[in-house]
């Protein structure tokens, strides 16, 4: 056992470390680097470099709480939001163009498998990018709970790449409806001047939290993790408790509207669980072990996205889907909802802010499922 500052029994220690690493995450997206880097590369960077100067331990039983614990109570919170019934009605032809690029992820996770062997794990890693490139870090941790996948090194490799290929990827989406001979080959869309609601505020704050109601949201999410486990193991498939919490939580979103609306703090719950979740991804990792790993999983992401975006761009085009919509859809898809209101901002849509925060929702009710699927047919 390798010795580091903090020890694997001190438990209170490590628990602070993590939730300061998350906090930190949070904290520095709202400086200029933490906006062009993403708070989620500089939390796992500052994990790494605490356990690899051993800081920190590598390994120690708070990190395994984070996955039997946290994880399965972050999901509920984070799909609370996902009320199927309301994406399908109001998302229109935001969630077409979703649909079609969630398909154009899965065709690249083919397209790139078929150019790049990822060896023994490329199943798994496969199922991941599909989950993560169709929902978001929600979907990331049920695919690899259910898997089963420990490799932190790998994983810590497999979200500094995502995280690089997003950047660039959401770069790319603002800058391509100025290039003139994109513009003219696509349909402007239909949209109306609706005013902006959605992406006011600071960013990670709770403008009127309801304490009982953030409570209610707690105590129901470890409700749902309770009934996925007990179906899970009813039906003698214990790896399944994740997909099943998912489909509980759906259930609730959807037709327990009055429930949730009691609810309060929820999202920033579930993001802040999981804000810890990829703390300790980080502190596992051996930074080696990543550097080694890190270029191919950047080039298999590289293929994944290319594919995604020239599918979607011409499988969009036939159904004389608009540029605008396409590319909110494409955005939400790599990287989660909250791109919705940061693409919509930057290009003035600001009545897609609502269509593109509902399509990337739906990304979070069905990725991990995708994504589970994927791991299956390549295994």
């Amino acid at each position: 056992m390798q010795f580091s500052l903090i020890g694997p029994d001190q438990h209170f220690a490590i628990w602070a470390a993590l939730f300061g690493i998350a906090a930190f995450g949070f904290w520095i997206e709202r400086l200029p680097i933490g906006r062009r880097y993403s708070g989620v590369m500089l939390l796992i960077t500052l994990a790494m470099l605490l356990s690899n100067l051993r800081i920190i331990p590598s390994s120690a039983p708070p990190y395994d709480a984070v996955w039997q614990y946290l994880v399965p109570v972050a999901i509920p919170l984070l799909l609370f939001q996902a009320d199927l019934t309301r994406i399908f009605r109001e998302a229109g032809a935001t969630l077409v163009a979703f649909a079609i690029g969630s398909a154009s992820v899965v065709a690249g996770v083919f397209v790139a498998g078929s150019l790049i062997d990822l060896g023994e794990n490329e199943a798994v890693l496969s199922g991941i990018f599909t989950g993560t490139y169709i929902g978001g870090s929600l979907n990331f941790a049920a695919v690899v709970e259910v898997t089963g996948f420990r490799n932190e090194s790998l994983l810590a490799a497999t979200v500094a790449a995502d995280n690089v290929i997003t950047n660039l990827h959401l770069i790319l989406i603002v800058l391509l409806p100025g290039i003139g001979w994109v513009a003219q080959r696509f349909p402007a869309g239909q949209r109306g001047a609706v005013p902006v609601t959605a992406a006011d505020g600071p960013v990670h704050r709770i403008a009127d939290l309801d304490v009982a109601g953030l409570l209610a949201a707690l105590a129901l999410a470890f409700a749902l993790a309770a009934l996925g486990i007990a179906f899970a193991a009813f039906l003698a498939r214990p790896q399944y408790a994740i997909l099943l919490t998912t489909a509980l939580a759906l259930v609730v979103a959807t037709f327990g509207q009055r429930i949730v609306r009691s609810l309060s703090g929820y999202t920033e719950a579930g993001n802040a669980l999981m804000f810890v979740f990829l703390a300790t991804i980080g502190a596992s990792a051996d930074v080696w072990r990543l550097i080694e790993n890190a270029p191919i999983l950047f080039v298999f992401a590289l293929l994944v996205v290319t594919t995604h975006l020239v599918l979607l761009l011409g499988i969009g085009r036939v159904f004389r889907l608009g540029l605008p919509e396409m590319l909110i859809a494409s955005a939400v898809a790599i990287g989660g909802p909250a791109s919705a209101p940061a693409v919509a901002s930057a290009k003035g849509w600001h009545d897609l802010v609502i269509p593109g925060v509902l399509a990337g929702s739906f990304g979070y009710a069905i990725g991990s499922f995708v994504g589970v699927s994927i791991v299956e047919w390549l295994s």
